[in-house]
């Protein structure tokens, strides 16, 4: 990811990693540089992979290091991509992309080097275009990648009309989920009102807890016993998420959950899922709430038409609009007193269309690169 020091992108090739170094392959990480180095990463580190860290200022003291290690003929080891595979020379590469602009010139030095490379795009959206001045260079990129591998069939094909590319090495992967493959929470009481729990940072443009607001305030939803329930972190809109529910006077209708790192606690608290995301890979919210018993309201986006099935396992809106996502939690409602077994059948088929151990899967299709 390039927005942040570490995220829900970096878990699958993290855990990935992990399950590696368990069987005795040697690895090398290169990531971004931030200020504070994510503890997943000195994890990998201190089990034996080398890490560098790219795009990284050298400070004043650095400099003098390396210009004295230069005497020496000792060089400090350069942090650019091309320079790391040329130094490192990997049997295999995963590139891990957090989002679909994102350029992969290390992409350009395996090619030149004759190492295979997978690249794993963990989201892709309809709110950037690739420049036609850059085209060429994503064509090759993903081209000449022995496999590229999605977490949703939606994703694929945005991408494939993104850069007009039929994508024949294209896979479709799993990401590892957050709650034990047999999660059964508890169902709360409905006594006192049926809780919808938002799931996931606070970011509107691509989770979509604006279109939440717009919808609550119409009149035919003042006065239900439904309470909003947001949990996450703030990523850049909490501060407009607080002033709306004010400005609305949602306050009666609206809490705000903060961040629980124990999934099954939300759903021990919680009816129903409300996510109207205007863009996603595969939510694991999602997947996750499934595993929980739980039925999901939620947008065609990712893979969430794959999992669920619309008025049976949950409610899909068509799009992110304030109209679809009004009529989606419409119908939610009044099924409200089926949400129960609703949610156990949606259990039922998540296990059944998602696999149990994504991690062991991945790690056999990353093996599987080395030529």
């Amino acid at each position: 990811m390039s927005g942040m020091p570490w995220g829900g992108s970096e878990m699958l090739w993290y855990k990935v990693a992990k399950r590696l170094q368990g069987e005795g392959h040697e690895l090398a990480i290169n990531y971004k540089y931030w200020p504070h180095t994510a503890k997943e990463l000195l994890e990998l580190e201190s089990n034996g992979a080398t890490l560098s860290l790219r795009g990284k200022t050298p400070s004043v003291g650095e400099k003098r290091q390396s210009f004295f290690s230069g005497l020496f003929r000792q060089p400090i080891p350069p942090d650019n991509p091309a320079d790391w595979i040329a130094r490192e020379r990997p049997n295999a590469v995963l590139i891990t992309l957090g989002y679909h602009p994102d350029p992969i010139p290390v992409a350009d030095a395996c090619i030149e080097h004759g190492i295979p490379y997978g690249i794993n795009l963990q989201c892709a959206s309809d709110f950037f275009f690739i420049h036609s001045n850059v085209l060429e260079n994503f064509r090759r990129w993903y081209k000449n990648a022995s496999r590229v591998y999605f977490v949703s069939d939606e994703n694929r094909n945005k991408l494939k009309n993104n850069i007009a590319l039929e994508l024949e090495n294209a896979e479709i992967i799993a990401n590892p989920f957050n709650v034990s493959c047999d999660a059964n929470p508890d169902y709360p009481d409905t006594s006192e009102a049926f809780r919808v729990a938002v799931v996931g940072r606070v970011h509107f443009q691509s989770k979509g807890q604006d279109l939440i607001i717009d919808v609550l305030r119409r009149p035919h939803w003042r006065g239900r016993n439904l309470k909003v329930v947001f949990y996450g972190h703030d990523q850049g809109n909490m501060a407009q998420l607080k002033g709306l529910v004010e400005m609305y006077g949602l306050q009666d209708m609206v809490e705000f959950g903060g961040y629980l790192s124990d999934v099954e606690e939300i759903w021990e608290r919680n009816h129903a899922l409300l996510l109207p995301s205007r863009y996603e890979g595969a939510p694991l919210v999602v997947i996750e709430a499934m595993l929980c018993n739980r039925v999901s309201i939620t947008t065609n986006i990712g893979r969430n038409v794959e999992l669920i099935d619309d008025n049976e396992t949950g409610f899909i809106a068509e799009g992110a609009t304030i109209n679809l996502v009004d009529d989606a939690l419409e119908r939610a409602w009044q099924k409200r007193d089926q949400w129960q077994e609703m949610g156990r059948l949606a259990g039922q088929h998540i296990r059944q269309r998602y696999p149990e151990d994504p991690v062991r899967e991945f790690a056999d299709r990353i093996k599987a690169l080395v030529k």
